[in-house]
């Protein structure tokens, strides 16, 4: 009798380990800065899409300097420099806009879809926005690596675009991004700043909460046990201390002008050794922005991203 393989449940598998090299200014201690979209790289390693809409989960990240060998440089270049992570902040208010730009991306393209004979969205339809990387449309992203230095195949990675009416016969088309403001290209916009909007078209609290205009702290009644003037400096006090938000009202971080850069979640010196491991953090659609610094004029990191293990295809990357 054949034996027979017992069932079990197994975890999807997937390439989890993504390799860049990346390449600092040509003028020593000065930052470069580097992009990165998990979710493209994923779906191209792994030959399925992977969704951008998710909070990636990174498990650690190795970066080693090419051109550090400890004993072997001169002193100030053993040192090979300072690396930075950032990502979109992971707020109620990036979430929050990012549901409303994919709600109303969704309902653009019902419009059309509700005037065909038949359902002709396209397999790999996905809801894509850039977000870091100057917060202009096209930020150049770097690719990973084989161990040989081949880059990844792509096939294709369209980030989506609004086709809005422009009030003639004719359409605007802009895409999407989450931080800073909306870049505007002549007379139109050439992209859209998904937390600006949502902060433009969200009523905020009023000054002075209570309305406490009215409130007179030398009432003859509100003073009646008063020996001194005890009562009035303390109503004085809950009249004007408290009153207002301990945050911007008019301008939510992210916007311009309120910290529009993405927050940094790790970051490291590398040792004389000319390399350092970074614990994990979660990235906002898998868009992630790398700062370097070398004392050595082209330094090479290589940069290696582990992502978490988990259940969507293989990948620790939960909807946003």
């Amino acid at each position: 009798m054949a034996n027979k393989r017992k069932s079990s449940k197994k975890t999807t598998p997937a390439v989890r380990y993504l390799r860049y090299e990346l390449t600092n200014s040509g003028t020593p201690d000065v930052e470069t800065s580097h992009y990165l979209d998990l979710a493209r790289d994923l779906s191209a390693l792994n030959r399925r899409l992977m969704r951008q809409g998710r909070d990636y989960h990174i498990k650690r990240v190795t970066v080693v300097s090419r051109n550090t060998i400890a004993g072997r440089m001169p002193e100030p270049q053993r040192n090979a420099g300072r690396v930075t992570f950032a990502t979109l902040p992971d707020s109620w208010m990036v979430r929050a806009a990012w549901n409303r730009g994919f709600k109303m991306w969704n309902k653009m393209n019902k419009l059309a879809l509700d005037n065909t004979g038949s359902d002709i969205t396209p397999k790999y339809h996905d809801f894509k926005i850039r977000g870091i990387g100057n917060y202009a449309p096209t930020p150049v992203y770097a690719s990973p690596l084989d161990n040989g230095g081949g880059v990844v195949a792509y096939g294709e990675w369209s980030y989506s675009s609004i086709i809005s009416p422009d009030g003639t016969t004719s359409f605007d088309a802009y895409n999407l991004h989450m931080l800073g403001d909306h870049i505007v290209s002549g007379s139109n916009y050439s992209s859209v700043g998904l937390l600006k909007s949502y902060a433009e078209t969200r009523a905020t609290v009023d000054t002075n909460n209570p309305n406490t205009a009215s409130v007179n702290s030398d009432d003859p009644l509100l003073n009646l046990f008063d020996d001194g003037t005890q009562v009035d400096e303390i109503t004085d006090n809950l009249l004007t201390i408290g009153e207002d938000t301990p945050y911007d009202r008019d301008t939510y971080p992210g916007e311009s002008g309120n910290m529009p850069k993405p927050l940094v979640v790790q970051h490291t010196t590398l040792g004389t050794d000319g390399k350092a491991t970074v614990g994990g953090f979660n990235a906002i659609c898998g868009l992630v922005e790398i700062e370097t610094t070398s004392p050595i004029a082209n330094d090479t990191y290589s940069v290696l991203v582990e992502l978490a293990p988990g259940k969507y295809r293989g990948i620790k990357a939960e909807l946003i």
